[in-house]
């Protein structure tokens, strides 16, 4: 028979070992400090919600919670990002099986049957993924202090003007309550960052990036100066066109510009999204798109971009000219059943001189949008909260 007292006693010494307050763990499980002096005085017990979250937070089973444990289950809690890999890795290479290998005193790494492998470093499983031709990202920041000015810094106003695309995301966000995330060429994390503190349900979040350097600094701001206990972060250095994911293992992939920031690669990153998410799934994601291809003003924008690019990268912008109604229609060749939109905010007005103002973000003239596009199928369980 279960203790209310003992449970009590567990609840008040993982949350002291967790350095909370009963003001501040009440605030965690939206419960009330009066609520939680009553667990840990053995008045009451929590409701199976909120033990959940518990054990998430506390990184213990709930039967440990419950009946107290030998120390496994404690243990599996500090090994869940293993846990949760083994359930869902690929080789990109040849699809198959990816599963953990120990390689002594080096640590461990993930190997096919094929003999593909792939080492952690530095807390990223590392896919030795390279830049897209032409481009610098990796080297985009000199140091971690260049990086953390990242996430202080306002941001090109051009893209904060209309509605909160934050906002409109976390609605959709909070409605579907995903287990498991998935931020495509998720950068430094401007955009999931905006709702990792928000969400109050146990989730896993995988930030996936060509890059190893900034994913590397990404779990280092994660890990300490952005933490969220109810999230576990995951950090894939991989080519978004080839995600070293099953299929079917995530509820949600997010995108915050990050299909447009792998260019040539777009297209192939969008359909590897429709691949690995679950039936009734999504994809939540912003989006530009001119207002139409007769618009006057589209029109001279497109221009005066043609006019200042190479004849290659001419060719590129050219396939990226599409408006919303055009963007659906691929959205719905690629298999997404359901695909709705939001406007963020409109063109910026063409320039009167015959000059593009831009060399870089070239897109910022662009209308912005957020897009959801699900996937047919079964809708996932919505995880729940007290």
């Amino acid at each position: 028979m279960i203790s209310k007292t003992e449970v009590g006693a567990r609840i008040s010494s993982l949350r002291r070992k967790a350095a909370l307050s009963q003001a501040a763990f009440s605030e965690l499980l939206n419960v009330s400090p009066q609520a939680v002096s009553k667990w840990e005085t053995g008045l009451s017990l929590p409701d199976i919600e909120t033990l959940l979250n518990m054990s998430w937070i506390f990184k213990v089973s709930i039967n440990s919670i419950l009946e107290g444990g030998d120390g496994i289950e404690e243990a599996m809690g500090s090994d869940r990002e293993i846990i949760f890999l083994d359930r869902i890795l690929s080789c990109p290479d040849c699809r198959g099986r990816l599963r953990k290998k120990n390689n002594g005193g080096s640590g461990f790494s993930y190997q096919c049957g094929n003999g593909h492998e792939y080492r952690f470093v530095d807390g990223v499983l590392d896919f030795q993924t390279r830049e897209i031709p032409g481009e610098q990202w990796s080297l985009t920041f000199r140091n971690y202090d260049e990086y953390l000015h990242e996430h202080h810094w306002a941001g090109n106003p051009n893209y904060n003007r209309g509605l909160d695309a934050a906002e409109i995301i976390w609605e959709e966000m909070e409605k579907r309550r995903p287990r498991v995330i998935l931020d495509m060429a998720c950068g430094t994390g401007q955009g999931i960052k905006q709702q990792i503190k928000r969400i109050r349900w146990p989730a896993t979040v995988i930030m996936a990036d060509i890059s190893h350097r900034i994913l590397k600094w990404n779990r280092l701001y994660y890990s300490t100066e952005w933490k969220n206990p109810f999230v576990d972060m995951i950090y894939l250095a991989c080519d978004g066109s080839r995600l070293p994911v099953l299929p079917e293992s995530v509820d949600m992939v997010f995108s915050n510009a990050g299909y447009e920031s792998m260019q040539a690669k777009m297209m192939g990153g969008f359909r590897e999204a429709y691949r690995v998410i679950k039936g009734g799934g999504c994809t939540v994601y912003t989006k530009s798109a001119i207002e139409g291809q007769e618009n006057p003003n589209s029109r001279k924008w497109m221009e005066l971009l043609l006019s200042s690019v190479e004849q290659e990268e001419a060719k590129w912008w050219g396939e990226q000219f599409v408006d919303a109604a055009q963007w659906t229609e691929k959205c719905r060749k690629t298999g997404f059943s359901e695909n709705t939109f939001t406007k963020i905010y409109g063109e910026l007005p063409a320039p009167d001189q015959g000059i593009f103002p831009f060399e870089n973000e070239m897109a910022q003239w662009m209308a912005g949008y957020v897009f959801v596009s699900e996937k047919p199928g079964s809708a996932p369980v919505r995880c729940t909260s007290p």
